[in-house]
């Protein structure tokens, strides 16, 4: 562009400059409405961290009860929210106008300069979906999904040299063109993604690799600018000395310089694993492994979920914009506020929904020492380690059989679906303990505990895989033809046994847990049995008597009546 537009470009701007200065406190704070398309009842929620106002309602507005909410207090949501891929696409946008004469930069931008290029940058403004996983004080990811978009910001201006027109040798100076040339994305230094030039570049990515590797992006752009100059020298002069001939030549000097900025992710990849059973009376039995941290997974009649919660709060980095002329500086408040998600543990295990129809059986993980939030963030944390979980196993009462197996993740987006029928499947069948008395005296019982697969009656040896059985609180173990014979100290009443298996993933086939009771012979037990003995007979004689007087009418009912 020309030289006098830029000129008059840099005139406007400083006077705005000047306007925004004294109108905007430089203060940070996050937007007072909605925007972008993200719906009222999600855009409070999304700022947290922010000033909150006294929840007695003394500070707040006379909003809706959603905004008085989002002021009062932070909000958790219990999934990654939507609205912030949508919010940051929308404000990504709101980058001011610019030109050669102004390069506007957030306040930490790294900025380089040449002769004719000054405070040049390019800054990430969001990588997304993407979930800043608070998994302890120490280990605090950035989760990116495999496939997703680096948004961020390019800027510069021009410096374009004085004219000299002193002297015997004029020199004319102006700006012939400028422009970003070319944005790249760089993954682990290899390009990914070209576009050509903006100061709002959006390039896509895509992960190679494990999940749960690092990799670094980077956001690349090639300036660059011309200029024209005019060079009048004077070859001949009068007598007076003023010059009578000028010859002018005119060059064009250009620039080039490529401005980085870079960001550290963690692919985010969720993939699931597992065994799946039904149980003899139609429930349903899962076990599910995952290979990250995730939020869950879904059943036929509940869900189980995880410790996480999250929360949506804005990058105080570009709270305000710094404006660099040949003026110097000047700083103001910044219309952009992306926001990131964060997640965070809030519960110190796995939990199942509803709890009637389902039950947690297992649990493996690891014991975690949870992270502090920010001190600006308002939310219940733990203060006990929480069990960073790889796998649960479930039960869940139902009567279908799922066929596919789907798991959420902690990033937007990412979920786990695999068919059932690459889970390991397992049988399990129901088992037949019975408890018989081989012999008992007044101080001890000998008894034979046997133990069968009820379906096919093949014997169940406990001693070769988990589980055991417990007869009057003692655990023992089955042999080979799944029985065992022990003596114990004689109990009032009579002997207990039941069987304890093992978890049905860990020794195919599963089996169902059974029990039986038997009663022993002793002083009271003989008299009640004595009793009903005698009183079985007599109660069924008077029962015949009354149906009979009922039937002819002879009134003899009761016997007692003519005593």
């Amino acid at each position: 562009m020309g030289s006098n537009y830029a000129t008059g470009f840099a005139l406007v701007m400083s006077a705005v400059l000047v306007a925004s200065t004294a109108a905007v406190p430089v203060g940070a704070h996050p937007p007072n409405s909605t925007d972008h398309g993200v719906p009222e009842e999600t855009f409070h929620k999304l700022w947290s961290g922010d000033q909150d106002g006294a929840t007695d309602g003394a500070n707040l507005s006379n909003g809706s009860a959603v905004e008085q909410l989002g002021e009062g207090t932070d909000v958790p949501f219990d999934s990654p929210p939507r609205a912030v891929e949508r919010w940051n696409r929308g404000d990504h946008q709101e980058f001011p106008a610019t030109n050669s004469s102004v390069s506007i930069h957030p306040p930490d931008a790294d900025l380089t300069s040449d002769q004719f290029i000054k405070e040049a940058y390019t800054e990430v403004f969001a990588v997304q979906p993407s979930t800043r996983a608070r998994l302890s004080s120490s280990r605090q990811p950035l989760y990116v999904a495999p496939d997703g978009t680096l948004r961020g910001t390019v800027d510069y201006r021009v410096a374009v040299p004085p004219d000299d027109t002193s002297g015997d040798r004029r020199v004319y100076w102006s700006l012939e063109s400028h422009q970003v040339e070319e944005t790249r994305l760089l993954v682990d230094g290899d390009e990914e993604t070209t576009a050509g030039g903006s100061h709002t570049p959006a390039l896509s990515y895509s992960l190679d690799g494990y999940a749960g590797e690092d990799h670094q992006l980077t956001l690349q752009a090639n300036i660059s600018v011309r200029l024209r100059k005019e060079v009048e020298v004077c070859t001949a002069h009068n007598d007076e000395g003023d010059c009578t001939n000028w010859e002018s030549s005119v060059s064009y000097p250009t620039e080039t310089v490529t401005v980085t900025d870079s960001i550290e992710v963690t692919k985010y990849d969720l993939a699931v694993s597992g065994f799946i059973a039904e149980y003899p009376n139609g429930d349903l039995g899962l076990v599910v492994y995952k290979n990250q941290p995730w939020l869950g997974y879904q059943l036929p009649n509940g869900d189980v979920r995880g410790v996480w919660r999250f929360y949506s709060a804005r990058d105080k980095d570009w709270d305000t914009l710094v404006y660099s002329s040949d003026d110097g500086q000047r700083t103001a408040h910044s219309p952009l506020h992306p926001l990131q998600v964060n997640a965070y543990p809030i519960e110190t295990g796995p939990t199942p929904s509803p709890r009637r129809n389902v039950t947690i059986l297992d649990v493996y993980g690891t014991s975690t020492s949870p992270p502090t939030l920010p001190s600006n963030v308002h939310l219940d944390v733990l203060t006990e380690p929480y069990t960073a979980s790889y796998g649960i196993a479930t039960r869940a009462t139902t009567d279908e059989q799922p066929e596919t197996v789907r798991a959420w993740g902690l990033v937007k987006g990412v979920e786990a679906e695999r068919p059932a029928d690459e889970f390991a499947r397992i049988q399990i069948y129901e088992s037949n303990l019975t408890l018989g008395v081989v012999n008992q005296t007044e101080d001890t019982v000998t008894v034979r505990v046997t133990l069968l697969n009820a379906n096919t009656d093949a014997p169940i040896n406990t001693a070769e895989r988990d589980g055991y059985v417990v007869v009057n609180g003692q655990r023992v173990n089955t042999t080979g033809n799944g029985t065992v014979t022990m003596t114990i100290e004689r109990s009032p009443g009579g002997v207990s046994a039941r069987y304890e298996p093992g978890h049905w993933w860990l020794n195919p086939p599963g089996y169902t847990g059974d029990s039986d009771t038997v009663l022993l012979q002793g002083s009271v037990l003989q008299l009640v049995s004595t009793l009903f003995r005698i009183g079985v007979p007599v109660s069924l004689f008077l029962l015949a008597v009354f149906f009979i007087d009922r039937i002819t009418g002879w009134r003899i009912w009761p016997p007692w009546r003519s005593l």
